[in-house]
């Protein structure tokens, strides 16, 4: 009998919203940015930071399913149905764990425009040093997420299924890490129609975005934020909030946690 899966629990959405744009390139490339951009256009953007937000509705632990069936060949692969359930709210799809669903998104949502952010490699490579290996390579944070099963439980075996993806089987493989990121690239510009694909750099501003997208310029300044200091700060912050709500963890265990992290994150910041 076939297991049943978190995403079955789920009723069928009567009537999601049509996905209108997928941003398929890689997070820290402006995809945050992006995303306060096209909110300013009038769409309704499904980011990483939307499914860190989205605890209480499941959403890591849909997207660790998701995950696992696509890369761990673990049940049964997460298809149009599956994605309309819990993301049927959304018009744009954009950064991880969307991204490691490229294809399946294009046959899911074939009438929907792409956009592909794009950044120079190398400081690609030193952006993703600074956010993703510093906030993964926190000596405490195997221990807070062996304890909190509702967010950096999932959220870290998220991160490790994609990272040893993109790493060739080794999450720390840089090299690798490269490779997939260009391999990644040029697979969606192999599979988009030109006349469907902007390649999008945030310092391009509104002008591109807009023409794309046939919306009007706004009147503002393109947003530019989410910068790799902001990220690791913001994952900090998270960590000490889930680590206290993990109340039930002794006083004498949070207070070594709390020097041990502090430590770690000083080493981190050198």
């Amino acid at each position: 009998m076939p297991r049943v899966r978190k995403i079955d629990g789920v009723p069928t959405k009567p009537s999601p919203k049509d996905v209108e744009i997928l941003v398929l390139g890689f997070s820290r490339t402006g995809t945050f940015s992006l995303k306060n951009a096209l909110e300013k256009l009038g769409y309704t953007p499904y980011h990483m930071s939307v499914a860190l937000g989205s605890v209480k509705e499941g959403h890591l632990a849909f997207w660790e399913e998701a995950l696992r069936a696509k890369y761990l060949g673990d049940g049964k692969p997460y298809g149009k149905e599956e994605f309309d359930k819990f993301l049927g709210n959304f018009d744009v799809l954009e950064d991880i764990p969307s991204i490691m669903f490229a294809d399946e998104l294009l046959e899911a949502y074939p009438n929907a425009k792409v956009i592909l952010t794009n950044r120079p490699v190398k400081p690609w490579l030193k952006s993703m040093n600074s956010t993703f290996y510093t906030v993964t390579e926190w000596k405490t944070l195997p221990i807070l997420a062996a304890i909190d099963n509702k967010f950096w439980g999932p959220y870290t075996r998220i991160l490790r299924i994609i990272m040893t993806h993109w790493g060739n089987g080794n999450p720390s493989d840089r090299m690798a890490l490269q490779k997939t990121y260009l391999d990644h690239y040029a697979h969606v510009r192999s599979v988009v129609p030109p006349s469907k694909l902007l390649e999008f750099e945030s310092q391009q501003g509104w002008t591109p975005l807009c023409e794309f997208l046939s919306k009007e310029i706004p009147d503002e300044e393109y947003p530019r934020i989410n910068d790799s200091a902001t990220t690791v700060k913001i994952h900090s912050f998270v960590y000490w909030i889930r680590l206290v709500k993990t109340s039930w963890v002794p006083l004498s265990a949070i207070a070594v946690l709390g020097v041990a992290t502090w430590k770690g994150m000083a080493v981190g910041r050198r």
